[in-house]
């Protein structure tokens, strides 16, 4: 095989197994692969018309990310949290999450806003549109973002770090439609404080928007 079509072989294999790690990934944070939910390789690579190789490549993103688990020798399956570790991932997001907010209110200019303001109407349009998937994936980019401009590198490794045990956490909750609604429209406030420079009615909201995410069952 020439390097070129070695080369163009590559290519084409990792745009397949990134197809199927954001398939995959949207099937979990959709809800329609539960918790401890065996991934059936071989139904996603007939699906796909490919061999189990990409997607034992997205499968292995998937777990460096944190959603996805793998069975050494064996299979893959959805990521599990319990309660303990749920609620000490809260409380250390919230404090992360504080610091974030308010470093960023220090430096912001005012076309630093302008994104966040997309992303609180992307996160709603989606939310509204029912497309969990898509919302979740919206209000990390969100949050991260927020992060990214605090020029704090290590803050921001650390709040995306925490990002996939932040989507299990959700997944866990099982918040209907309502209560979804009801958070995403939280961001906006948020982006609104944050340029009033507002930080103490901002401390006490994001108390409320992220402790809610200890109370499941």
């Amino acid at each position: 095989m020439s390097d070129k079509i070695a080369a163009s072989t590559l290519i084409q294999r990792r745009t397949i197994s990134d197809q199927v790690y954001d398939h995959v990934k949207r099937l979990i944070l959709s809800g329609n692969f539960h918790s401890g939910e065996r991934i059936p390789e071989l139904k996603i690579a007939d699906q796909f018309q490919v061999s189990r190789t990409p997607v034992r490549e997205a499968l292995r993103k998937l777990a460096e990310y944190g959603l996805v688990t793998i069975k050494p020798r064996s299979y893959a399956f959805v990521a599990t949290i319990d309660r303990k570790e749920a609620r000490d991932i809260s409380m250390v997001r919230l404090y992360l999450e504080k610091l974030s907010f308010r470093t960023f209110a220090e430096r912001a200019t005012p076309e630093d806003y302008l994104p966040l303001y997309d992303l609180v109407k992307k996160c709603r349009d989606a939310n509204q549109a029912g497309d969990t998937a898509t919302a979740y994936e919206y209000d990390s980019q969100l949050h991260l973002s927020i992060a990214r401009m605090t020029g704090n590198k290590e803050l921001y490794a650390m709040l995306h770090m925490l990002d996939a045990k932040l989507q299990l956490v959700r997944l866990k909750q099982h918040l209907p439609s309502e209560y979804l609604s009801f958070y995403n429209d939280q961001h906006e406030t948020f982006v609104h404080l944050l340029e009033k420079h507002d930080l103490g009615s901002l401390d006490e909201m994001l108390e409320v928007h992220i402790v809610h995410d200890l109370d499941f069952s």
